[in-house]
């Protein structure tokens, strides 16, 4: 996965939450102050126009049926999980891929934590430099480390002095399992694995039955062909049913696995919104035993 096609991939994602800020705040899943300042005065007018934002929803869509629904959602879901995991202790968040994630800049008390971003060299440079003309600095509870999962481990590029191992970590994978292979995947989980008891992983994940190409999902193909037409293709997918087993040698119990239903039930129609949510992606929440 070439480094610009990855920044095109974290520019829609966070495109999408940007989108959500304009939500009305009562049926506001999320709040996301920091979003606004990686996007140019441009887009920023343009998104003012709600047909505009409509017409972003549905390119989304055209992917993928309910991909902006299971964005948004999936913001919220691990959004809550670190502010839990924060009020119970553990005060070292590593976010794996991180993309344009803001959670450094925006959940509250996170300023008294250690956070590790790791990413591709390019994603971070640019994001650097975005965070710096509008914070001024790199906040001094931030640190920047480059990887490419494909041909780096984690060993290689996080070192002693950065992680209390003898402490609970938090970590955060999201969006990135589906472009790495399962070395690297397996890689990552082996080093979560050296962390200590009460440590936590959430992550995101596509079917294997979507990159196997057998999958009843209305919409399957077309969006395993959409990326691959774009030289940015899903390589890695896992079994819900398998899951328990797949995480087992790393020492991680699975607490939770959710999706669609999950989203639809807890999140969205208690807010009276009617939207679409991919079946195609779900999460896992998992413990260190």
């Amino acid at each position: 996965m070439s480094s610009n096609l990855s920044w095109k991939t974290a520019f829609l994602v966070a495109s999408m939450r940007l989108i959500e800020q304009y939500q009305p705040k009562e049926t506001q899943l999320f709040h996301d102050p920091v979003i606004k300042y990686f996007f140019s005065k441009i887009i920023l007018f343009q998104m003012k126009f709600k047909f505009i934002r409509d017409m972003e929803i549905l390119f989304s869509e055209l992917m993928t049926k309910g991909a902006f629904g299971a964005l948004i959602c999936r913001t919220k879901y691990i959004d809550d999980l670190l502010k839990t995991a924060m009020t119970n202790g553990i005060d070292q968040i590593v976010i794996l891929g991180a993309g344009l994630d803001t959670r450094p800049y925006r959940i509250p008390g996170i300023d008294k934590m250690k956070v590790i971003e790791v990413d591709l060299p390019i994603m971070q440079n640019i994001k650097k430099e975005k965070i710096q003309k509008f914070l001024g600095a790199i906040p001094p509870h931030v640190t920047f480390t480059s990887i490419d999962f494909n041909h780096q481990t984690l060993d290689e590029v996080l070192n002693v002095q950065q992680l209390d191992f003898s402490k609970p970590i938090f970590f955060i994978w999201e969006g990135v399992t589906p472009y790495i292979s399962k070395e690297g995947v397996v890689s990552t989980l082996e080093f979560i694995s050296k962390a200590s008891s009460g440590s936590v992983v959430v992550f995101s994940y596509i079917l294997k039955s979507i990159i196997d190409q057998t999958s009843d999902i209305p919409g399957a193909d077309n969006v395993l062909n959409y990326f691959e037409s774009k030289s940015h293709p899903w390589i890695f997918g896992l079994d819900p049913l398998g899951l328990t087993d797949f995480l087992t040698p790393f020492h991680l119990t699975l607490v939770e696995d959710i999706g669609a239903s999950y989203y639809q039930e807890n999140y969205l129609k208690p807010l009276n919104r009617n939207l679409a949510v991919s079946k195609i992606e779900r999460i896992a929440y998992a413990k260190r035993i």
